[in-house]
């Protein structure tokens, strides 16, 4: 027997009432964040074309440290300045399984996607920075990874390429340590499995804040032959 389609999965989540994860109020099963707390995430009206950092209202172009000294990958691109409630967000996915959170940090990344790339110059694929096995195994599950298959979702022409990189050295977490440390920390953490056939690669991370563990990543990939790196992330930290 086939069912109306107002007895669709889709449907049914959008009539069923739930508290929302940060503020308690109402929302629905399909909105895990209410409207309102979603309008409080914030996005900066002006980044730095090259390092995505925020910038003064009205500046266009480069800022003065990638005016200085350009980062080794080419653009950084997200959706939100990582504060509250953005941080705290993309903390509850990491740190306490909070899953259903993915899909409504990765829709505005997609919509930032689809407006800056349009119809052409996608890159030809998109690599999630990897999880050490052993954090994964602390963790149970890599948010990165699951990150980069909910904007596949969003975004069907999008390859995800997850065994290409790996990440070979284990150290302490980056948010722990200052910008130098994150350096040293992740200095020759990942390696190929092999050989890109590819020129434009984009490497996904939750958030990007010294740029250090994508820049180590983007340095291997460009070493490797490969022309242009764009770094997505769903949260960019301000610079203090």
């Amino acid at each position: 027997m086939k069912f109306p389609q107002v007895y669709s999965w889709p449907n049914i989540k959008r009539r069923i009432a739930i508290k929302c994860v940060l503020c308690r109020g109402l929302t629905t099963f399909d909105q895990p964040l209410c409207h309102q707390c979603l309008a409080l995430c914030p996005v900066a009206l002006s980044v730095c074309l090259r390092c995505g950092l925020p910038v003064i209202d009205g500046d266009v172009g480069l800022c003065a440290g990638c005016l200085q000294k350009p980062p080794v990958f080419d653009c950084c691109l997200a959706p939100f300045v990582y504060q509250y409630p953005v941080n705290r967000i993309l903390q509850m996915i990491k740190y306490q399984s909070r899953l259903e959170l993915v899909r409504p940090m990765v829709i505005p990344l997609a919509q930032l996607l689809l407006d800056y790339y349009g119809s052409e110059g996608w890159p030809d694929v998109l690599l999630p920075v990897p999880l050490h096995n052993k954090r994964l195994r602390e963790r149970g599950y890599d948010q990165t990874l699951l990150l980069a298959k909910a904007l596949q979702r969003q975004l069907h022409h999008l390859k995800v390429d997850c065994h290409l990189l790996e990440r070979v050295r284990h150290g302490p977490a980056q948010q722990q340590l200052d910008a130098r440390a994150r350096r040293k920390n992740i200095r020759q953490a990942f390696v190929l499995r092999g050989k890109p056939t590819f020129t434009h690669v984009a490497v996904l991370d939750d958030v990007v804040t010294t740029g250090a563990t994508v820049s180590e990543i983007a340095r291997l990939l460009k070493g490797s032959m490969v022309d242009r790196v764009d770094i997505w992330c769903i949260a960019r930290t301000p610079e203090d």
